[in-house]
């Protein structure tokens, strides 16, 4: 369900069909819509005078407005909020280009960070906006699987990988010789004793029977910690240069506020925050948006991830972009990553 709010002005069916053509009409072209657009190109059998008074009405609930007195009908922010609750038309991903996603992820390594990326990548390729992916949103990790690499006589490298489906490596160096066979017997009871605690308990744990063993699971502990203190979780970003080609991005210093905002991975953590506080897909759009640098925007996200562990994915644009594709492609990567990520955590 689409989460915005419900709109009490009734208009009628064929102002609600004007509205569907204004905001198609401008999505397309960024261009404020006249009523002999309308009528050349939508309607050739109504009066221009007919529109124009329907175009009067809509102004007047606040769904349109004039940029200046002699240019045609821009949709307003209201206006694109009852067009996606009211107006538009769910569409699904073809099943061609379904297929071709999901051959895209199954070519990378069975990697969280790999899929993010490609999620990232594909879905600011699919919509011609900027996307963000960003890893799950932990609080307290938990171990799930631990291996131990010889690198050096002295030296292995610890590799971790947590219940939510990221992977750490840190370094462990002991003054006694480290052999392969060592290590893999020290990971295996390890992750019999291990497996499923958070760093506390990880802590507690006073079961070693090795010195190596212990200076493993202080090292474990002491990088879950690190990883526990972060305040935001990692993130991709993609397409940002198609978001600034917009018009609406044209001034120099508009382009430079919404770099600065992703450049701040605060955000990252805040829209992740967001969309995992409810179901479904979260459709923000115009003062709708928490920050002050992306009010010209409208962003489409949605959470991922089960078991109370997820992240987000969505798509920042103009408040005209094309939202029923946008919808659909954020709902089915989604989709994708979840199944990819369940995989991961099995």
């Amino acid at each position: 369900m689409l989460a915005l709010e419900r709109m009490d002005f009734k208009i009628t069916e064929r102002q609600q069909a004007l509205l569907r053509m204004i905001v198609a009409e401008y999505i397309a072209t960024a261009a404020p819509v006249g009523s002999d657009t309308i009528v050349r190109k939508y309607y050739p059998g109504v009066s221009p005078a007919t529109v124009r008074h329907d175009m009067n009405v809509l102004a007047a609930a606040g769904y349109v407005y004039h940029p200046h007195p002699s240019a045609g009908r821009v949709p307003s922010d209201e206006g694109y909020r009852y067009y996606v609750r009211h107006l538009m038309q769910p569409v699904e991903i073809p099943l061609a280009e379904q297929r071709r996603i999901g051959h895209l992820f199954h070519q990378v390594e069975r990697d969280s960070d790999q899929w993010m990326q490609l999620a990232a990548r594909v879905l600011a390729q699919v919509t011609g906006y900027a996307a963000v992916v960003t890893l799950p949103l932990v609080r307290r990790s938990r171990l799930r699987h631990l291996d131990l690499i010889a690198t050096q006589d002295h030296a292995a490298v610890l590799v971790a990988m947590f219940q939510e489906g990221t992977v750490h490596r840190n370094l462990v160096v002991q003054s006694e010789r480290l052999d392969q066979r060592q290590l893999d017997a020290v990971a295996q009871h390890l992750n019999r004793e291990l497996c499923g605690m958070p760093a506390a308990d990880i802590q507690c744990w006073e079961r070693a029977q090795t010195p190596l063993e212990s200076s493993v699971r202080d090292t474990l502990t002491n990088l879950m910690k690190r990883v526990d203190q972060q305040a935001v979780p990692g993130v991709w970003y993609d397409g940002i240069s198609s978001l600034l080609a917009e018009p609406e991005f044209a001034r120099g210093e508009k382009a430079q506020e919404v770099v600065r905002t992703f450049e701040q991975r605060q955000f990252a953590a805040e829209l992740a925050e967001a969309v995992l506080e409810q179901a479904g897909v979260r459709v923000m759009i115009g003062d709708e948006v928490p920050w002050p640098s992306l009010r010209e925007c409208a962003i489409v996200a949605t959470s991922y991830g089960r078991g109370g562990v997820g992240g987000a994915i969505g798509v920042v644009g103009p408040t005209r972009l094309r939202y029923e594709q946008v919808i659909a492609s954020v709902q089915y990567l989604s989709a994708l990553i979840t199944d990819l990520w369940a995989e991961l955590c099995q």
